[in-house]
């Protein structure tokens, strides 16, 4: 276990030409991955079990634990002098600490429920299979956050969806493409002014499927092509996701009819 690289930063792994990052799917990642899926379970049964006022409590804890360690995470590498044009809540998940402050006290709870379930739930799920960090060692304080950022995003989503207090519909599944889509235009600006790559929208991140997107549109069209990819891979992402809703349902309901276990 390296103290000294708990608190190194990306420019500094770079500037160093430091090799000390992990590799997707070995050890260790499965172990988070393992860890964060157990505590998703285990953290949707007890809330299946809550009162409601113990709903609710649980609900902005979540939400105000995730946006204090996004603050603590910011406050931290400021002080360690990084630069912060780079680490900006303008990505995906970041997104998700808004609505999971809203959801959880009560505010636009319908559509922030359809967003979760299209894409910040999804989003947090990608980054964790596909983790854009690996050049962190894992006793480091930017690894630990992130596994246990998108991990607390993954567990309130299990939380709310064992809880039966979210549906995903069809009506949802488009306002959410929409306001993904609205969103995505002032951040593809920012990068564009500001040589940033949020959202992934110009540079697929490696080893995620975005890889994919690049290699077939990209490399052929360009920047317009690899934004038109995005745009179809999200809509194909959102329908599989509304099919895997759907098919939940009917799984639940055969259980209930035929085998009387819920």
């Amino acid at each position: 276990m390296d103290l000294g690289n708990f608190f190194i930063y990306s420019e500094q792994i770079e500037e160093r030409g430091l090799d000390i990052g992990f590799n997707l799917y070995s050890a260790g990642h499965l172990v988070w991955l393992a860890a964060i899926l157990a505590a998703a379970l285990i953290a949707s049964q007890l809330y299946k079990k809550a009162t409601v006022r113990g709903r609710i409590k649980a609900k902005k804890v979540f939400a105000v634990a995730i946006l204090v360690s996004e603050i603590l995470k910011d406050t931290v590498l400021a002080v360690l002098g990084a630069n912060m044009i780079e680490y900006l809540p303008l990505h995906l998940c970041s997104f998700t600490i808004l609505i999971m402050l809203l959801h959880s006290y009560g505010h636009w709870q319908n559509i922030t429920a359809q967003l979760l379930a299209y894409a910040m739930f999804p989003g947090a799920v990608a980054a964790l299979l596909f983790c854009n960090w690996t050049e962190y060692p894992f006793f480091n304080y930017m690894n630990i956050h992130s596994f246990l950022f998108h991990g607390w995003i993954v567990i309130y989503f299990f939380m709310i969806y064992a809880g039966r207090e979210i549906t995903p519909n069809y009506r949802g599944l488009w306002k959410s493409a929409g306001i993904m889509f609205i969103v995505a235009i002032p951040v593809y600006i920012f990068n564009l002014i500001f040589d940033t790559n949020y959202l992934f929208l110009n540079e697929a991140s490696e080893g995620s499927p975005l890889v994919i997107v690049w290699d077939i549109f990209g490399t052929r069209l360009g920047a317009p092509g690899y934004l038109t990819g995005i745009v179809l891979m999200v809509l194909i992402i959102f329908h599989i996701l509304y099919m895997l809703y759907k098919l939940l349902i009917l799984i639940k309901l055969f259980l209930i009819l035929n085998l009387n276990i819920f």
